[in-house]
């Protein structure tokens, strides 16, 4: 192995969470840790999975979790050769800039002609509020030495589409100031994965049968569907919202950058991040080479099975502005869960936002419409290899009778540690897993504070490639790839034949879905049982039963969810050896192997990309790596790239497009969810392996990127309908605040409300929170981006008002959880909103104010 895994090093770690100690002043900028950063850093949800108990509201509910133990992690190589020579060997100077846009889309769903939630499908999630909003946030590198820049977006996303990357290209070409500067080569548009953000981007995973069908009809049955799933089809609206978002975000990024036109240093730092992920599917980890696996063991001897790395890059200038971190880290932004019908850019989002607001980040649109260039923080925690990695720390763990079974262990409302709704009955069910999200951000806030403005400065130059891979039928030729297939301690079986991509489809057990969002199905259905490790009566009697589905549909009927009985098993028992005997008699599918198909996929072109920045390499890929075809992928690129000075790789995953899984040969095998939905194929990771090789490779001979296949020419859908209002009082209070609270309590105020759709109101808000200053005026304390104030509609949905498109009466409902060290003082909640009565009349913006209240108690130190 290249990298280095030293028990000192591990031990290091455990003990500060960095790689590196603070740097002096001597290695560039220096910036002190904000304030209010100690009560994030001591925040008791970082204590959240640390000890083998769970006790919630006083109630145990197991006590034999195993808490993360330190373990080695991959450092930067001690052994990368030098940087070529030329102008830019030894280079730690760089310009660099930041920038962040709302990407916020609609609310309503298709009940409303936009896209509903996308990402879990099952159960229905119509979009009624915002719990935070959606921002792209874009960061513009460039190495003077040689004239090279790049730009890293992040988005609030659960993926990226072709189509989206498409458009925003566009509109950097059609730009008189970026056009020059940036194109499809160094532009790199990467998706934190969150399953809170509304569809209609460009991925589509229901039939649009909009082409075919006479419009009411469409829109009748469209009605229908809501009810069933969730339906992410193209809307215009969000999909301008996401495009215009990051091109902004890229202009501030720009910006930024073009008015510092001193160099600084960016420093990388690698820390480790313990109990904030767990591997959802073991049956399939477990069947990876015995030898590879004891290669990650944490200090007490136990295999390490997700990523615990932790990366980070600080750029702070010289004179100590900083304008803003890039971090990544593997766990599933789903922390929300999938009952929750709020936008929301769920963990990772939580923590971006958390991180901004202790450095006093401003949400203001550019006045005039031109970006000042000035600093103003962002902080973009992005995903990277988290295909099998999720923040639920207790979902495996027996309950106190030692049962892991079926209908045993802990309960899944459980599973993060927390109490939030779960059941239809409890309050806030429809509000998704909030306090489960701050515990999964906070721990990635913690992290990200605790490596801020440390690390070792970066040396060498800014390069990037890019090309599309064709993988219709990509075999593997490569000796170096080709060789590396097999493992000694595995059967040889399972390498024999040709080595290459498959015609693309699904496997039954994509239907399942993962453990921490389960549907109606059941996992582990193989066509071929050569399986390294048996598995398939764990995954029917132990592990709580969680691969047996949830043996029922639910479906919504006026705003209830109604349960109809499913056995999953059952029906996955009868239905997958008929699709192994249909996989066998269609030859396309042949090499899918194990794989029942279900039904076909598309997976080309395949974007590939990396950027260069000193000596760490950035790979941009269009999938969900799990924990171990992430680190072979790692290796194979710094295998490359290591001999001209590159030491540290990080994965970018969901970036320019989305193809699903990507498993390894051995985890596929087991076809659990992750090798079901790697869409190409056993030897898919091989594929990715030889064309990121081949990339990496051009990278490192300063030779140009190979010619590729050509890009995807894609059309954009039509324009979303107009929603319209009847006429009514808006704004009117409907329901008022009481005259006085204290710290920790909810004040809940509703409104008349218009369709908030009509105007989304980026880099504004629909919800606000004020306090009485002493000029008589009021001071913004909360908006719908802040995690702490949800805005909700509430309308009652009918085919009628469908096809009309109309609304219908509804309510504008904010909800303010007090901070705990809110100041005693004088407050209210605002509602800022847009009716329109006719399709032809423009917005016309309204008020809401609740009534004045105080707050009287006595403020805690931290929120």
């Amino acid at each position: 192995m290249r990298w280095s895994m030293s028990v000192v090093m591990m031990l290091l770690l455990a003990a500060c969470g960095g790689a590196n100690a603070p740097q002096s002043g001597a290695d560039g900028g220096t910036a002190k840790l904000p304030e209010g950063a100690a009560c994030v850093i001591d925040s008791p949800r970082l204590q959240v999975g640390t000890t083998p108990d769970l006790v919630v509201d006083g109630v145990q509910y197991t006590k034999t979790h195993q808490p993360d133990a330190a373990s080695a992690i991959e450092m930067p190589i001690a052994d990368a050769g030098p940087q070529p020579a030329g102008s830019c060997k030894g280079n730690d100077r760089y310009r660099f800039g930041s920038g962040l846009y709302d990407t916020t889309g609609p609310i309503g769903g298709n009940p409303t002609g936009h896209a509903d939630l996308f990402g879990n499908v099952l159960p229905t999630q119509v979009p009624i509020g915002i719990h935070t909003r959606l921002f792209a946030r874009a960061f513009a590198i460039e190495s003077p030495c040689n004239g090279k820049r790049v730009v890293f977006v992040s988005q609030d996303l659960q993926a990226t589409s072709a189509l989206t990357r498409q458009e925003v290209l566009k509109k950097i070409a059609a730009d008189p100031v970026l056009g020059p500067h940036y194109d499809g080569h160094n532009v790199m548009l990467s998706a934190t994965h969150t399953h809170s953000a509304g569809g209609g981007f460009g991925l589509e995973v229901l039939p649009d049968l909009s082409s075919t069908l006479p419009g009411p009809l469409n829109e009748a049955l469209v009605y229908v569907e809501s009810l069933l799933i969730s339906n992410p089809n193209y809307d215009d609206d969000n999909f301008t919202a996401i495009v215009d978002g990051i091109v902004q975000a890229i202009r501030r990024a720009h910006a930024n950058l073009e008015a510092h036109p001193e160099t600084a240093r960016i420093r990388l730092s690698v820390g480790q991040l313990l109990n904030a992920n767990i591997n959802r599917d073991p049956p399939a980890y477990v069947q990876n080479s015995p030898g590879e696996r004891a290669q990650y063991k944490d200090q007490q001897r136990r295999e390490v099975n997700t990523d615990k790395r932790f990366v980070q890059l600080n750029l702070v200038r010289d004179n100590g502005s900083v304008a803003g971190v890039i971090n990544w880290f593997a766990v599933h932004p789903t922390s929300m869960g999938n009952h929750d019908l709020l936008i929301s850019s769920d963990n990772k989002g939580y923590a971006s936002l958390g991180f901004e607001k202790l450095m006093k980040t401003q949400y203001l649109a550019d006045a005039g419409g031109v970006a000042s260039g000035t600093d103003n923080f962002v902080a973009a925690f992005a995903q990277t290899d988290e295909g099998d990695a999720i923040a639920d720390n207790f979902i495996f763990d027996k309950d106190m009778n030692g049962g892991n079974g079926p209908g045993q262990g802990v309960p899944y409302r459980y599973r993060a540690g927390t109490n939030d709704p779960y059941e239809f009955a409890d309050a806030g069910y429809r509000h998704g897993m909030q306090e489960a999200t701050a515990g999964s951000g906070t721990k990635q806030l913690a992290q990200a504070l605790r490596q801020f403005a440390q690390g070792t400065a970066l040396s060498g130059p800014v390069d990037y490639r890019f090309f599309y891979a064709d993988f219709t039928a990509n075999e593997i030729t490569d000796p170096v790839i080709a060789t590396g297939l097999s493992y000694p301690d595995l059967p040889a079986s399972l390498y024999a034949g040709t080595k290459s991509t498959c015609s693309s489809a699904f496997g039954v057990s994509q239907f399942a879905g993962g453990v921490n969002g389960i549907d109606f199905g059941a996992a582990g259905y193989a066509c071929i049982a050569d399986a390294p490790v048996a598995y398939f009566n764990d995954v029917r009697t132990q592990y709580n039963g969680y691969y047996n589905g949830t043996n029922a549909l639910v479906v919504q009927q006026n705003n209830m969810p109604v349960s109809v009985p499913f056995n999953g098993v059952a029906a996955y028992t009868v239905a997958a050896p008929a699709l192994c005997l249909a996989t066998q008699l269609q030859p396309q599918y042949g090499c899918q192997l194990e794989k029942p198909v279900t039904v076909g996929a598309s997976n080309n072109p395949v974007p590939f990309q990396i950027f260069r920045i000193g000596n760490l390499a950035i790979l941009g890929i269009p999938w969900e790596a799990t924990t171990m075809a992430g680190r072979r992928l790692r290796k194979t690129v710094l295998d490359a790239l290591a001999p001209v000075g590159v030491d540290t790789v990080v994965i970018a995953g969901l970036s320019n497009e989305y193809l699903e899984y990507m498993a390894t040969r051995e985890e596929y095998t087991a076809q659990m969810y992750e090798g079901a939905s790697t869409i190409a194929g056993p030897w898919q990771l091989a594929a990715a392996q030889q064309e990121s090789r081949r990339l990496a490779l051009t990278l490192a001979q300063g030779v140009e990127a190979p010619a590729g296949i050509a890009a995807p020419v894609l059309s954009t859908g039509v324009p979303s309908p107009i929603t319209t209002d009847a006429q009514a009082e808006f704004g009117k209070t409907v329901t008022d605040a009481l005259p006085r609270y204290v710290q920790g309590q909810s004040v809940d105020v509703s409104f008349v409300a218009g369709y908030p759709g009509n105007d989304l109101k980026p880099m504004g808000s629909y919800a606000y929170a004020e306090k009485l200053n002493a000029s008589g005026g009021w001071d913004v304390v909360a908006a719908d981006r802040d995690p702490e104030l949800s805005f909700v509609w509430n309308v009652d949905s009918n085919l009628f008002n469908t096809l009309a498109h109309r609304s219908g009466a509804s309510t504008a409902q904010l909800l303010w959880k007090i901070p705990a060290n809110a100041s005693p003082g004088t407050y209210r909640l605002r509602h800022d909103g847009v009716y329109r009565l006719s399709e032809d009349a423009p917005p016309t913006p309204y008020q809401g104010s609740s009534s004045a209240f105080e707050i009287a108690g006595t403020p805690a130190a931290c929120p």
